[in-house]
């Protein structure tokens, strides 16, 4: 059930299945809103919640899911490829495939594995991506929980000339209290912008969210 604020803030078709925190929700809408992507990729089907948003403001989207019962809602989203598999593997297909044709990549949302490894491999990916005439949006969905961060951290920002600068705290996330992930810290969006220029400096990773994540962490599950 939604809540007023939901109902006011956000339009009604995008409130269905989104696992999102409202900031969360507002940062991706005012991404989306702002540069209105060509093409978008989403790492991280489930139940389409974030897909509603950016397939309305895309002209066209690939999402990516291990799961194959993702296809049941492709009837829905004329303007989306679903693509079922692990991106480790199907990912790096569909970047080359970009990278060949005339298609820009404005948005990417990072919101699949949730392992170290995983979130590392992805953004690897992502990264090998080439921007052409526009900047590209990276979004890294649960910025805030320990393995992901490690993983965002971890990926080859530095060696890819076409980033400009990443943000990990864009929006911060959150220490739950709730049963089923309680002591669990979730939520946060990382973001990254890549240019079709190359930067001419070092790169500056900016996480002006630490010091209270790292107060988080002490009274965490994850404290020792």
């Amino acid at each position: 059930m939604t809540t007023v604020l939901e109902n006011v803030l956000f339009d009604q078709k995008f409130n269905e299945n989104w696992h999102m925190q409202l900031s969360e929700r507002a940062g991706l809408l005012h991404t989306l809103n702002r540069i209105r992507p060509d093409v978008s990729l989403e790492i991280g089907t489930f139940l389409c919640g974030s897909l509603r948003p950016i397939a309305a403001m895309s002209r066209r989207v690939y999402t990516f899911d291990i799961d194959p019962n993702q296809h049941r809602s492709s009837a829905l989203f004329p303007n989306v490829s679903f693509i079922t598999g692990d991106s480790a593997k199907t990912l790096p297909l569909i970047i080359e495939k970009i990278n060949a044709s005339d298609e820009e990549v404005n948005f990417i949302l990072v919101d699949g594995s949730h392992e170290e490894e995983g979130v590392r491999g992805d953004l690897t990916h992502c990264l090998r991506y080439k921007p052409k005439l526009r900047p590209t949006v990276i979004l890294m969905h649960d910025s805030a929980n320990p393995a992901v961060r490690a993983g965002i951290l971890s990926a080859p920002w530095s060696d890819c000339p076409f980033v400009h600068g990443v943000d990990l705290d864009f929006v911060p996330g959150l220490l739950f209290d709730r049963a089923d992930i309680k002591g669990q810290i979730w939520g946060g969006l990382a973001a990254a912008v890549m240019l079709p220029t190359p930067r001419s400096g070092p790169l500056e990773i900016t996480s002006t969210f630490e010091p209270s994540r790292q107060a988080l962490l002490k009274q965490s599950a994850y404290s020792s």
